[in-house]
């Protein structure tokens, strides 16, 4: 297949008629990257963020009233995850209650933070069920924590709470200080609502896991059958590998790599505008960077897959179907992650922490952070922002992302490696590379590489790149439209 002309496809953006087939791309040129092409990637993967923490100088005078410096806060995107695990355990707790208890029981092993806790201890009281375990309660490991979320959540559980005293709650554990009981009435006042919204966000979550399942066992024999058909004919496959302004293209990965990295520190010390900054560098420095080095534009466009190979339509269709390929890739590196953290949690992780009541917690009474993937932060804006935040995640995750990323990834690096090898290096290392640069941590690399090897193989089969942004976009909309739902 090495030795065949490469299919070229019109551009994106040319006419709608069938393409006629244009010149290969020229011979072997800019084989050879610039010097500085592998040392900016390999920086680009140091954790900059953890230099950057402790760059950070310390404040001179501390705040006598603060809570200690070892205690976790726990954070916008660990209150939605709590969200989702509470609405699942209002849906199945009236039918099965001993089921519901066990959920608690995880719950509360796992949930770190003043916020957190109390979190869990209001929804403990609103559906008036203990979790299983020896651990206690909530409201049991919040008792003489200094902290004024704290107080106000153990007052309010204790006497109940005013609109006032609600609306401050609401501050800050947002969603759950509805839970809290009204004063001198019981129940909070959408007590009735919340058990409806909760009962249709567990089944929804039910039939999203038997839509999941069935696209993997699809995926699985769309993958099979064109496999086994590729064995017998390469040319079931579009992409051809070619050398040509190989070096170009890494250059090109790099500098958006560095845009990229660059905008997110600079946004960590001078806020969200230098990030966005970010963002737009990395979308137009490394577009304009061929043209300085003598690629033409048409010659960038064929080599990355900027082109409709046989029509818009049939290459979304393909992206669409090929989707269920990279969700049976994936539920392969998903396995992987729950194997990781099963493994880290089972050979002891967070040891040192000492054992009080045979629940290993730390200084403040918090369990050790339990193995497992990092939450992405979007989670949090999705939780805590308004229309704004919300739509701009939707247009960030299912737009800039799948466009761009699959550009630079399955466009300019994949082709990179493929001039050197086979298919199957060249994308577990450009997968690699994508897997590691989301903030989802160690935990979430097998996950994420796996999908990036499933759209790696859709940019095979199509050479466009219009069905690996396709399913890219399928999968990131799907994932924040069902937060946005379920977290409404």
């Amino acid at each position: 297949m090495d030795s065949e002309t490469p299919h070229r496809p019109r551009p994106i953006g040319h006419g709608s008629a069938p393409p006629p087939a244009p010149p290969p791309l020229p011979a072997a040129r800019g084989r050879k990257a610039a010097w500085w092409a592998w040392p900016l990637i390999l920086l680009c993967l140091l954790p900059l963020d953890w230099f950057a923490d402790r760059l950070e100088p310390a404040p001179e005078t501390p705040d006598a009233d603060a809570a200690p410096a070892t205690r976790h806060e726990t954070s916008a995107g660990e209150l939605a995850l709590l969200k989702l695990q509470a609405q699942m355990v209002l849906g199945i707790a009236p039918v099965q209650p001993s089921q519901a208890e066990t959920i608690l029981g995880d719950m509360l092993g796992s949930t770190r933070g003043d916020r957190g806790v109390a979190a869990l201890a209001l929804l403990e009281s609103f559906v008036s069920l203990q979790p299983k375990g020896d651990q206690g309660t909530a409201a049991e490991r919040l008792e003489g924590r200094e902290g004024e979320v704290a107080r106000a959540t153990l007052e309010a559980l204790r006497r109940g709470v005013d609109e006032g005293g609600r609306a401050d709650l609401r501050e800050s554990l947002g969603w759950f200080a509805e839970l809290a009981p009204t004063r001198g009435a019981g129940e909070p006042p959408l007590a009735s609502s919340i058990r409806a919204r909760a009962r249709s966000v567990a089944a929804g979550f039910g039939l999203l896991v038997v839509l999941a399942a069935s696209g993997v066992a699809a995926g699985g024999v769309l993958l099979f059958v064109h496999l086994r058909r590729f064995r017998t004919d390469p040319s079931a496959n579009t992409f051809v590998p070619s050398p040509a302004y190989a070096g170009v293209l890494l250059e090109c990965f790099a500098l958006y790599l560095g845009a990229m990295v660059l905008g997110a520190l600079l946004g960590a010390f001078y806020g969200g505008r230098t990030v966005a900054f970010g963002y737009a560098a990395a979308a137009l420095l490394p577009l304009l960077w061929p043209r300085l080095r003598g690629m033409p534009w048409r010659d960038f466009r064929t080599a990355v897959g900027l082109h409709r190979g046989v029509g818009w339509r049939r290459e979304i269709g393909a992206g669409c179907v090929g989707y269920l390929a990279v969700l049976a890739v994936a539920s392969v590196g998903i396995a992987m992650t729950l194997g990781l953290a099963f493994a880290a949690e089972a050979l002891g992780a967070g040891a040192g922490a000492a054992e009080t009541g045979g629940q290993p917690l730390d200084a403040v009474g918090d369990p050790p952070a339990s193995p497992g993937p990092e939450i992405h932060p979007i989670v949090g804006w999705l939780y805590a922002g308004g229309i704004t935040e919300k739509v701009a995640c939707l247009l960030l995750a299912a737009g800039y992302a799948p466009f761009f990323e699959e550009i630079f990834f399955r466009g300019a690096f994949h082709r990179y490696f493929r001039s050197r090898l086979r298919f199957l290096p060249s994308a577990l290392l450009s997968s690699l590379v994508f897997a590691a640069l989301h903030p989802q941590g160690l935990y979430g690399i097998p996950a994420l590489a796996a999908m990036g090897v499933g759209f790696s193989l859709l940019r095979e089969w199509r050479d466009s790149l219009i069905a690996p942004m396709t399913a890219h976009a399928i999968n990131n909309a799907g994932i924040v439209v069902m937060l946005w739902i379920a977290l409404y």
